[in-house]
Formats: C-alpha cells, sequence, structure tokens
C-alpha cells in the first residue's frame, strides 16, 4: 500500500480506539432543512393554480384585476389550496361557470370591485 493510504487508515484506526475509550459518540447524521424547500413548494403551488384559474378566465374573456390563493398545511406536510379570491366586476355566476371542475373542488370567492 501506499504511505498515504496508509498513514489515513492508521489515523482513523487511531480515532476509533481512542473515540471508544473516551466514549465519544461520533455522530454522522445529517438532517436536511426543509422549512426552505416546504415554502418554495408551497410558492410554486400557489403560483400554479393562479396560472390554470387566470388561463380559465382568460378563456372566458372575464376581466379581473388579481387572483389570490390561500393554503394550508396540513398535519402530514402536504400543501393544500383552500380558498381561491378573485376581484371582478363580472357575475359569480360567469366565474364560476368559467371555472368549470376548479369551482367544484375548492372554495371560491368572488369581490366584487
Amino acid at each position: 500500500m501506499k504511505a498515504s493510504v496508509k498513514y489515513v487508515l492508521s489515523l482513523a484506526f487511531t480515532l476509533i480506539i481512542i473515540s471508544s475509550a473516551l466514549k465519544i459518540d461520533f455522530n454522522l447524521d445529517f438532517k436536511p432543512n426543509t422549512s426552505n424547500i416546504n415554502a418554495g413548494t408551497q410558492a410554486i403551488d400557489e403560483a400554479s393554480a393562479r396560472y390554470v384559474i387566470k388561463a380559465c378566465l382568460n378563456a372566458s374573456e372575464i376581466e379581473f384585476s388579481k387572483i389570490s390563493v390561500l393554503t394550508t398545511k396540513n398535519n402530514n406536510g402536504s400543501i393544500v389550496i383552500s380558498k381561491v379570491l378573485i376581484f371582478s366586476k363580472e357575475e359569480k355566476s360567469k366565474i364560476l361557470n368559467s371555472l368549470k371542475g376548479i369551482a367544484q373542488n375548492l372554495e371560491v370567492e368572488i369581490i366584487n370591485e
């Protein structure tokens, strides 16, 4: 064996012996911070929902000024869209008809401007 490999192995062996003698625990469990990942996922979900709703409204030629998507986080960590707010002057029935199945699966609130 090369000298550098022997050196590394002997160093590792020495550390194992010393740590067991001193009862030092080398914990190599690295847990990543997932809070930023969840926040990013939530923002992507909200943006995707806004995009789909905007496409439906534009296809039906409905004018609106803003779409807000409200989300909640379940106990298991999943992100659920709880409510959609649409700011528009159009009639509620016309807006709900343009959303079709989306309006059946989500709570949609129309805010008249």
